[in-house]
């Protein structure tokens, strides 16, 4: 997932302001920060944002669509000691492309130079393997070592030719045969516990998959409300690595309603139980003190003891009170991106962006809410960077700006109809890389 980045700007200004004794200690913390969330979208207000350029593999030569490049993640970012396995099967298998030419010479090599050959020939296939799935930019480097390593093999075989023996045919091709059949049975073993290993890893990967998608079933069920003055709709739609979106409504005593969308950091069972513990501590403090501020301020200061240190929560929240004929609507919003306005009256679309630190990164941090003046029919959409981010086969991200066409095309729809239009769009074009959640929200009066 990715949340709004906190600008340098910002942070001089912002920062000083609110915690002066603090500034000079945390402004280390607080360029970790950035640099932490350079991939992530800054304002998410500005529809030409210029995305991170993701690095460049050798399969983008031969795969240049992004859905294509998508399918080769894996390689880019499995950590190397899992492909231990796999690296000795590829040192096996090219290793005996020396026995192979000794064969093909009716075994007349001295035994001497084939091993020399078997290992650096198997030494620099998993050289190439290596420097072509993580640093293809480096790919002359091992052609450069690869042609001097020949030349200088060749001269010290050429130099120390005469006091090497010739085998006989017979025993020569019997070497030769037998070492490729050893290392061809080797590089087998190797290719099966690499498989193995990795299997046993896909396995404990969909198991909590499967988990975490069953905590986000439970706990984030589509919400659909209505009532005199709001009519209010949440779903969210997890993607295969299952996040931790969470859309959830609830009803004050004091007659208001409290709408949110949260955003954990991260995928898997971790994502998802943090997001279970995000809900349960809203729930609890909207009973003691019901106030954006407050539930912000609370959920900041507790979620780094019940966290892991990269992981943390972006969130907009909104609070619905009614006075008389008139509506009040307050936010705020975390490290998420604008919030859309549609208004009924003009048929525009207006972005409520609000550049504050996502929760659970800074203890320190402090949080202030906005008035949203609404009139009926007016529509309020929040929706998590799994929506604006998805890309088509073309590498290009859906963005506000096709979704504020999108909301001013079908504003007259009921809002389960609109989420559902939504929905289609995205599925139709584009990839979906993490959950897709939406909030909407109908003034009725």
């Amino acid at each position: 997932m990715s949340a709004v980045a906190v600008s340098a700007s910002c942070y001089n200004q912002g920062l000083a302001r609110a915690f002066p004794t603090w500034r000079n200690q945390s402004r280390h913390r607080v360029h970790q920060f950035l640099r932490a969330t350079s991939t992530l979208v800054s304002g998410c207000n500005n529809s030409n944002l210029k995305r991170p350029v993701p690095r460049t593999t050798i399969f983008d030569l031969f795969f240049r669509t992004h859905t294509a490049r998508q399918r080769f993640v894996y390689w880019q970012t499995v950590p190397l000691r899992r492909l231990t396995f796999l690296l000795f099967a590829i040192f096996c298998l090219f290793g005996m492309i020396a026995f192979i030419i000794d064969l093909l010479s009716l075994g007349q090599k001295p035994l001497l130079p084939v091993l020399v050959w078997t290992l650096f020939t198997g030494a620099m296939a998993v050289t190439y393997v290596l420097v072509l799935i993580r640093r293809p930019r480096y790919i002359l480097v091992p052609v450069a070592v690869h042609f001097l390593g020949s030349w200088t093999l060749q001269r010290l075989i050429h130099f120390l030719g005469s006091p090497l023996s010739h085998p006989s045919i017979e025993s020569g091709v019997r070497v030769a045969a037998m070492a490729i059949l050893g290392l061809s049975m080797a590089a087998c073993v190797f290719f099966l516990l690499f498989i193995q290993g990795e299997g046993r890893h896909a396995v404990r990967t969909e198991t909590e998959l499967s988990l975490a998608y069953g905590i986000q079933q439970t706990l984030v069920p589509t919400i659909e409300q209505r009532c005199a003055h709001f009519e209010i709709y949440g779903a969210s739609l997890p993607s295969e690595n299952v996040g931790g979106d969470l859309v959830d409504v609830v009803a004050l005593r004091d007659g208001s309603i409290f709408a949110y969308v949260a955003d954990i950091a991260g995928h898997g069972l971790s994502a998802g139980i943090l997001m279970g513990m995000v809900k349960t501590a809203v729930r609890t403090q909207l009973i003691d003190l019901p106030s954006i501020q407050a539930v912000f301020e609370r959920l900041n200061e507790v979620l780094p003891a019940v966290k892991e240190s990269h992981m943390y929560a972006t969130c907009t929240a909104l609070r619905l009170s009614t006075n008389g004929s008139s509506t009040c609507v307050q936010c705020a919003i975390a490290g998420q991106p604008a919030l859309l306005h549609a208004s009924a009256a003009t048929t525009t679309v207006a972005q409520i962006s609000d550049e504050q630190l996502p929760l659970g990164l800074l203890r320190e941090a402090t949080y202030r809410t906005r008035q949203v003046p609404v009139e009926k029919g007016d529509i309020l959409l929040v929706a998590t960077d799994g929506i604006l981010e998805a890309e088509d086969r073309n590498g290009v991200a859906f963005g506000m700006e096709r979704l504020e066409q999108l909301l001013l095309a079908n504003m007259n729809l009921l809002l389960p109809s609109l989420a559902h239009a939504l929905q289609t769009a995205l599925r139709h074009s584009y990839l979906q890389t993490d959950d897709q959640t939406v909030l909407l929200v109908r003034f009725l009066t």
